[in-house]
């Protein structure tokens, strides 16, 4: 067990091929984010504000170096803000400009790219893949292009064996098959869900095969055609995109800087990285496509089933052609994905309903609910909410995992805290991400909208948001999804 588990942390660790270098014609990032770095909301805006406030609060708290963030509304950019350092040992400061990795949320853009085969009528999802793929092992054969993006093909997770999956440079995902190591199913295909970055290297050489041109050349094409953007892009360690961030990773008290290694076994998998903009501005050209067409819409987003007639997924999310699919707490209808590996913590979420994109990025992995997060920050927008203060020496009782207890919120510097906080939840929150010592410090804020009031809890695990129960002054919330928790203010 201990063995597979530093395997997985090595094949976690490991990045990407980045075609703007091998290509002419593809721009750096930089050099195409003027738009990224200036939002069409001021940068005194008020949304503007409260995204910077909280993303500083968050990378205090959690000790993580950078944060950036970005929202597209309606197709345009009204927010982006990064918070912290690019790398902490230069002291360069992070900025929306900045390429991040995006681990699994590589996954989403693939799927996306072979959706639109299918539309061209270059690929049936629901036929077994032997038949595009003649040369690929014949215990692969029956698995669908359906199956792979939804997990349900059997493809296993990364294990023991991989552990040297990332000494070798791939130049094609053709190439990078060669990893899967003719590693036998963990069930039929179509009978259960099961995640699988395995199956998402397959589902990239199953594109070069039938486009006849390696993913290098097939992403930036692709993006550059859907969203006019340079990025997302695939990275190539031996040349490095000059502003893609530095990665850390906590090791006890201390937060490391880690080498960049290979992850071109799996570009589809975790292999991409993009600015937080043009990666928001990627899910907005998704929503446009969905409304323009039914057929995309229907194919991305229907939940996939299974032999038994359920549905694939987790009690969070269902699945869909690569997206997966849920309802945030205020019952909107979300699409969106997250990934995680060392130096990257990421997320993206579409809402369909509102034509909102938010994406979130990270530059060291960190135990978080970083969609709750994400969340949390695109519903103040939705909301259309404004600060409104907190009173300093203000009590407020807090209720969580069937205990209370009772404190004092402390204000310094236009920042309010719950001060000297021991309860359960303190206790629980302090398991993660440790930052050398115990918090019992919280930052806290207050917003009021036309929906009502709601506070937002800054913790290790990254937005704790909480909505008015009634005019008694209590908030209510979840931890972690699935942990009532209710704040008081006496």
């Amino acid at each position: 067990m201990k063995k597979a588990l530093r395997a997985t942390a090595v094949a976690h660790l490991f990045v990407w091929l980045m075609s703007a270098l091998l290509y002419s014609g593809v721009v750096y990032a930089d050099e195409l984010s003027t738009e990224t770095a200036a939002a069409k909301s001021p940068p005194g805006s008020n949304y503007q504000q409260q995204l910077t406030q909280l993303l500083t609060a968050l990378t205090d708290v959690t000790a993580v170096p950078a944060f950036s963030v970005a929202v597209v509304h309606k197709g345009e950019l009204v927010a982006a803000v990064a918070t912290g350092q690019a790398d902490t040992e230069r002291q360069q400061a992070v900025t929306p400009a900045h390429l991040f990795r995006l681990a699994s949320v590589s996954k989403v853009i693939g799927a996306t790219m072979l959706a639109q085969l299918v539309l061209d009528n270059k690929l049936d999802p629901d036929q077994p893949i032997g038949r595009y793929y003649p040369q690929l092992d014949n215990k692969y054969h029956a698995i669908t292009t359906r199956q792979l993006l939804a997990h349900t093909s059997g493809m296993p997770h990364y294990q023991a064996r991989d552990y040297d999956i990332g000494n070798t440079h791939y130049s094609s995902a053709l190439a990078a098959v060669n990893t899967l190591k003719s590693r036998a199913l963990l069930s039929a295909p179509g009978q259960a869900y099961s995640y699988s970055s395995h199956g998402y290297t397959l589902i990239g050489a199953l594109y070069e095969k039938i486009t006849a041109q390696p993913l290098q050349r097939s992403v930036p094409q692709f993006v550059a055609a859907y969203t006019g953007k340079s990025s997302p892009l695939i990275e190539d360690i031996r040349v490095l995109h000059p502003m893609a961030v530095s990665l850390y990773q906590r090791n006890g008290q201390q937060m490391e800087k880690q080498p960049y290694g290979e992850m071109s076994y799996s570009v589809f998998g975790a292999g991409l990285s993009a600015t937080a903009g043009d990666l928001a501005y990627f899910g907005a050209a998704v929503l446009k496509q969905s409304r323009a067409s039914a057929a995309f819409k229907q194919l991305l987003f229907t939940p996939v089933k299974l032999q038994d007639g359920s549905v694939a997924g987790t009690t969070q999310y269902q699945l869909g052609f690569g997206w997966r699919m849920g309802t945030t707490t205020a019952g909107r209808t979300v699409y969106h994905h997250a990934g995680t590996n060392p130096g990257a913590r990421s997320v993206i979420l579409l809402y369909p309903d509102d034509d909102l994109s938010i994406t979130l990025l990270s530059n060291s992995s960190w135990v978080s609910s970083i969609e709750q997060t994400a969340d949390a920050l695109a519903s103040l927008y939705l909301s259309g909410a404004v600060a409104k203060p907190l009173h300093n020496t203000k009590r407020y009782t807090l209720h969580y995992d069937g205990t209370s207890s009772s404190g004092q919120i402390s204000c310094r510097a236009q920042q309010c805290y719950l001060t000297d906080e021991q309860s359960a939840l303190s206790r629980w929150l302090n398991r993660f991400n440790p930052t050398g010592q115990d918090m019992s410090n919280w930052p806290l804020y207050r917003y009021s909208s036309a929906q009502g009031e709601q506070l937002i809890l800054v913790s290790k695990t990254g937005f704790i948001q909480l909505t008015a129960a009634n005019s008694s002054g209590r908030f209510d919330g979840m931890v972690s999804g699935d942990k009532p928790l209710s704040i008081t203010l006496q």
